[in-house]
């Protein structure tokens, strides 16, 4: 399950450094593994605890990204359509604020701004 706190959301909690506000389907394959076109090491492709079965692990599915990783993913994938899944109801607002606050200074959060708007706001 994702999120900071394991509930599905994509909370704002104290102490995450990250801005883990964005979530994404690390199954789905459209887009490239997140890991390898954002430059970290492959722990998309890792098994984690299972939901609901803490005795098993699980490859990782939908997972709360860095708002700033996510915004250089889009770019380095080559735009909103060449990305993995965006879980829209587990988007945290305060990603949301931040992007429309630097969306002017930097081309890659607009980006990824524009891409949350297409994908999510129906």
């Amino acid at each position: 399950m994702t999120g900071y706190t394991r509930d599905g959301k994509c909370a704002d909690i104290p102490g995450d450094m990250g801005s883990h506000h964005i979530c994404i389907d690390l199954s789905s394959t459209k887009g490239g593994n997140f890991c390898t076109v954002t430059g970290q090491p492959d722990w998309c492709s890792e098994n984690s605890t299972c939901d609901g079965n803490p005795e098993e692990e699980c490859p990782i599915e939908h997972w709360c990204v860095c708002q700033w990783a996510f915004a250089r993913y889009i770019q380095k994938a080559g735009g909103c359509n060449n990305i993995q899944t965006i879980e829209c109801e587990a988007i945290n607002v305060e990603a949301i604020k931040a992007y429309e606050m630097y969306q002017e200074e930097d081309i890659e959060i607009k980006n990824a701004l524009n891409c949350i708007n297409e994908r999510c706001i129906k």
